[in-house]
């Protein structure tokens, strides 16, 4: 099913050349401009622009740069950047915001737009409502003292990223365990920051997909079924581990020395046990669709895991609310905020090898340590009303212990969950639930499955 084109605090995302075209990127980056100088206050805003290095990038940038400078906005081309990089380097130098022009996973033929405020943080909700207002007004055009500019003394973007990166993990015992990994780039933003950080963490990178071009080998989304090249090349070829990331970066997915990739949910598990194990009772954050791992090694580390509502600015939400030390989601997103607020996998890359060194373990070693879960994801159509539903089965679940932030979640006393929430790009819900035993998740998907088809 296409994705449905719609405006959240996730952007605007479309296929380049139908549901996305020049004159909707113009009118959406005209929005964020007017924004920027009429409720960030900001008469003459600087903002950084970058792309995920899809082949659509250039001529979306090409298109709405003149624009921006045109509204008295100052432009920093970053070009090809990684998401993390863009919110990293936005607060690193003050600017007044960025746009990101990425379609995340999504596949190669979609584009997008995404907003970064003043804060560095992706927008909240009713900044996204704000500037989809401005998009659909006719009269676009602010008034301006004088036209922006493009600024071209530029710093490196990519180092500052992978220096800062590597001032908060030990660079001498990665260093020293001579790691040699492959790393899937999908020919896209990753490219122009995986060589120079896999060379200073002294590992020797077996590079795939690594020119920029958005010529996407595979299917972007990173999972079995489209990481099968690389995950044959691990096995056939003695390597330690491989990585994959997503387009525009933030997600990471790895692959176990037997060639078998490993479950996204892993990649933040892994990560908390490294942060937290050097920091006892420190907070950690997920979301409510995020793995039980992640509450079982904080619980053994004396630590608090607090759980958001799904999306990403909800989880840094609650990172700032809690001063969380680490959090993520169980989609192969990891945000440390000593580095950076946003998920990031780079950051993911370099805790997942010094927790390997740490522990002088291989992947599937390191992965078997973790208590052993059945997850299991679906969705439904929305045929009725929302409340309805989660009336239903809040009365079928009466044991449960119920969160209702984001849809429903149910929590039973065996450490089973199911949740149950509305999708924000697709007119479904979409159902998240885990449990010790294949059978025992089975057997509450087809509960509420029932449940939620009964009349």
């Amino acid at each position: 099913m296409p994705l449905k084109p719609m405006f959240t605090v996730s952007g605007y995302r479309g296929i380049w050349g139908e549901s996305l075209t020049e004159e909707i990127a113009i009118q959406y980056a005209k929005a964020f401009a007017r924004f920027l100088k009429e409720d960030q206050k900001n008469e003459n805003p600087t903002v950084l622009v970058g792309r995920d290095g899809r082949e659509s990038g250039p001529i979306i940038k090409k298109a709405i740069i003149p624009e921006l400078i045109r509204m008295g906005v100052n432009v920093v081309d970053g070009d090809i950047l990684p998401t993390p990089t863009m919110l990293f380097s936005v607060r690193k130098h003050g600017y007044d915001g960025g746009i990101i022009i990425t379609a995340s996973h999504n596949p190669i033929e979609y584009n997008g737009l995404k907003f970064i405020n003043n804060q560095a943080l992706f927008l909240e909700g009713n900044e996204a409502e704000k500037i989809n207002i401005y998009s659909k007004e006719e009269n676009q055009n602010t008034e301006n003292t004088n036209e922006g500019k493009v600024i071209t003394n530029i710093p490196n973007f990519p180092k500052e990223h992978a220096d800062k990166i590597l001032e908060n993990v030990d660079v001498e015992l990665i260093k020293n365990k001579k790691f040699k990994v492959a790393v899937d780039m999908i020919n896209a933003s990753a490219c122009v920051i995986d060589p120079y950080l896999f060379e200073k963490l002294g590992v020797e990178l077996i590079p795939f997909n690594n020119i920029p071009d958005g010529k996407f080998k595979h299917k972007p989304e990173p999972n079995t079924e489209n990481l099968k090249d690389i995950a044959d090349f691990v096995r056939e070829n003695h390597v330690d581990l491989g990585f994959a990331h997503d387009p525009d970066a933030d997600r990471l997915v790895t692959i176990n020395e037997h060639g078998i990739v490993v479950s996204e949910e892993y990649t933040i598990t892994m990560c908390v046990e490294n942060i937290l194990s050097k920091n006892p009772g420190r907070t950690c954050v997920i979301n409510l669709s995020t793995s039980q791992m992640s509450r079982d090694v904080a619980k053994s580390h004396g630590s608090e895991c607090v759980m958001t509502e799904v999306g990403e600015p909800n989880v840094v939400k609650g990172i700032l609310a809690h001063d969380a030390i680490i959090g993520g989601e169980g989609n192969g997103g990891v945000i440390y905020p000593t580095v950076n607020l946003v998920r990031d996998s780079f950051i993911g890359v370099a805790l997942i090898l010094e927790l390997l060194a740490q522990r002088d373990q291989k992947l599937s070693e390191c992965v078997d340590t973790f208590p052993k879960y059945f997850i299991k994801k679906d969705k439904w159509p929305i045929k009725e009303g929302l409340e309805k539903v989660y009336i239903k089965l809040k009365e079928h679940f009466k044991d449960a212990k119920t969160i209702e932030i984001d849809g429903i979640r149910l929590d039973f006393t065996d450490k089973s969950w199911l949740h149950l929430h509305p999708s924000n790009t697709e007119p479904i819900f979409r159902l998240f639930g885990e449990a010790e035993t294949e059978e025992r998740i089975n057997s509450l998907f087809e509960e509420a499955k029932l449940t939620f088809e009964s009349n």
